[in-house]
């Protein structure tokens, strides 16, 4: 084979290794962060929460960087509002 025919066949590997890792990985982060920023977003006051802490709480203030939680009955805390990993559903226990 020519040099040049080796040159195209490692540029079609490297262009096929660089699409399967944005394929496997770059995607899936993107949607992981617009899914969480949609999440943000999205809370409302009374909405029971989890922080990435693991504090369990229902949201009773919103600001626009910040959430107040509480987390037991006069127990308020303020909390950037990235710290939200989920809502809780029914079936959640609040710990």
């Amino acid at each position: 084979m020519s040099d040049t025919t080796h040159l195209i066949l490692l540029v079609g590997v490297w262009l096929a290794l660089l699409s399967l890792f944005f394929w496997m990985v770059v995607r899936p982060h993107r949607k992981r962060i617009t899914d969480h920023q949609q999440l943000t977003e999205s809370v409302e006051r009374g909405d029971r929460v989890v922080t990435a802490g693991g504090l369990y709480g229902h949201i009773v203030g919103l600001q626009e960087k910040t959430v107040t939680l509480e987390i037991a009955k006069g127990v308020q805390v303020v909390l950037d509002r990235r710290a939200i990993r989920r809502k809780c559903g029914e079936g959640d226990e609040d710990a």
